[in-house]
């Protein structure tokens, strides 16, 4: 894909986040996670009484370390013609602070003092779209596959987009769709939407470690320790995330839990049939699995 297609292209991209957020990161809208950061509790761009809400956009701008640019482009819209506007963002930290940021525009923001929602971007990735956020999916049954989607790009090559390479089938018999979220060196953003099937021109996307032909890395010294990257118990939009609570369980290496609201840390749909969803990385590799409630969580 030739860069100004991707310039062309970059408004319709980032109205799909704005429009469609990614359910994973939305998911943190009314939590604190634990880990270092302000956590963006709310945000709106515009002037006077023209706002918008870009609450959703903000926290995909502000994955990684890099720096920002605020402008009509990034925030999606231009509520406020002629006027100068400001980027306002409220957020709250893991102590339980709260501050006010206000950006005019133009102005850059740094992410680094912002939590990091979806990982991060790769130092050392070099040029080319690097991917912040990526989900694997159909409608609400999507699992988190972006160190997979990572491992898959390294390299100049086709990748296919399918349950095999992207280590398991979220949605048994439906259409799915893998959703990329990607940031270049300038800050801007865009989505990319890849059907089961389709075939990702590698090239595009930054080289996170340099394994040829797009292939996925062996395990490395120090990698076999299970590890939760993700945790979700509940059932649709009504969840809460349970990542720190799981990762506090693991003995030797070993995960066993009775899926429970006690055990989980309370009932957040109640009177549904709930669902333990985790992704966790073993060996070197992320995967992923997903318990109903009443039975019991078993890793490895």
């Amino acid at each position: 894909m030739r860069p100004g297609s991707l310039a062309l292209g970059l408004c319709s991209a980032l109205a799909l986040v704005l429009l469609s957020p990614l359910r994973a990161v939305s998911q943190f809208s009314n939590s604190v996670m634990p880990g270092p950061g302000w956590q963006v509790v709310r945000a709106r761009w515009g002037s006077g009484n023209r706002w918008m809400d870009v609450t959703p956009r903000v926290r995909v701008l502000l994955i990684g370390n890099g720096r920002v640019q605020v402008n009509n482009q990034n925030m999606g819209g231009d509520p406020a013609v002629g006027a100068a506007k400001t980027l306002v963002i409220e957020a709250r930290n893991f102590q339980g602070q709260t501050r006010r940021f206000n950006f005019r525009e133009g102005s850059a923001i740094d992410a680094s003092q912002f939590y990091n929602y979806g990982g991060g971007l790769g130092g050392n990735a070099g040029p080319g779209w690097q991917v912040m956020f990526a989900d694997w999916g159909s409608g609400n049954r999507r699992v988190v596959v972006t160190d997979r989607v990572r491992s898959m790009l390294s390299g100049r090559g086709m990748v296919r987009v399918n349950n095999q390479n992207l280590g398991a089938d979220p949605a048994v018999g439906a259409s799915k769709t893998l959703r990329i979220s990607a940031r270049d060196a300038r800050g801007q953003v865009r989505q990319f939407s890849y059907r089961e099937g389709a075939s990702i021109d590698a090239s595009q996307f930054a080289n996170y470690g340099g394994f040829p032909g797009g292939g996925f890395p062996g395990p490395a010294p120090g990698v076999g320790n299970l590890q939760i990257v993700r945790a979700v118990y509940g059932l649709n939009n009504r969840t809460n995330d349970v990542s720190q609570l799981l990762r506090s369980q693991i003995r030797n290496n070993t995960l066993v839990l009775q899926v429970n609201n006690r055990n989980l840390g309370g009932d957040p749909a109640p009177g549904a049939n709930k669902v333990l969803t985790v992704i966790y990385r073993l060996g070197g590799r992320e995967q992923s699995i997903t318990v109903k409630e009443g039975d019991t969580l078993r890793i490895p």
